[in-house]
């Protein structure tokens, strides 16, 4: 299996080259530089189909006119793609973990001078990420298969239209999903779903 591709974002070229010589026997690493916006940045990042991200926290550190930090574009990439991996570095961890979400994706920077552990956090993330996906589409061909012999109940309906969002999203695609429950009885909706479900597969597949 190839290695998986991890976006590493960061405003120095000396830490990307350190983090690049850290990684190398584990993943493929892209390299991006912050833009002024974090919509530019985001945008970058997500059309890099990546498997994980690895941003530090003090973007505007070697760059004053940028106004955002690590916190700000994780939360921005997670309206985009729920639940993807994602791990945020910082030598200040206090600040980091206040404007966080989520203090299990902050990593203080020394780490990576202490041994591979780090590495082995985000090579399990992404397993468990794909794993998800994978879960996911065996429930909802389940799901799919038992409209067929009966009527959904509304609470099936409404895990189809949840399990429908995460694999649109898994996909990169931006559009978000109309809020009204898609009728899975309905062969168009049917069509829809399997198309998306076959995508998936391919996907993971490739992994």
């Amino acid at each position: 299996m190839s290695k998986y591709k991890v976006a590493f974002i960061d405003e120095s070229d000396i830490d990307i080259r350190k983090f690049q010589r850290f990684a190398r026997n584990y993943f493929e690493v892209i390299p991006i530089k912050p833009s002024k916006e974090k919509e530019a940045t985001a945008s970058t990042i997500l059309e890099s189909h990546v498997d994980a991200i690895i941003v530090d926290f003090d973007l505007s550190e070697q760059d004053a006119s940028i106004h955002y930090n690590g916190a700000d574009l994780v939360s921005l990439i997670l309206e985009e793609r729920e639940l993807f991996p994602v791990f945020i570095l910082t030598s200040y961890e206090d600040d980091a973990v206040s404007k966080g979400e989520d203090v299990n994706i902050v990593y203080e920077k020394s780490e990576m001078v202490n041994g591979e552990k780090f590495l082995e956090r985000v090579k399990a993330q992404i397993e468990k990420y794909y794993f998800k996906l994978e879960e996911s589409e065996k429930r909802l061909l389940a799901l799919i298969e038992e409209s067929k012999k009966r009527k959904l109940d509304a609470l099936e309906e409404d895990e189809i239209m949840k399990l429908d969002s995460l694999i649109e999203k898994a996909l990169d695609k931006k559009s978000p999903l109309p809020n009204k429950i898609r009728k899975a009885t309905e062969s168009s909706d049917l069509s829809e779903l399997l198309k998306k479900v076959d995508e998936l597969a391919n996907k993971l597949d490739k992994k």
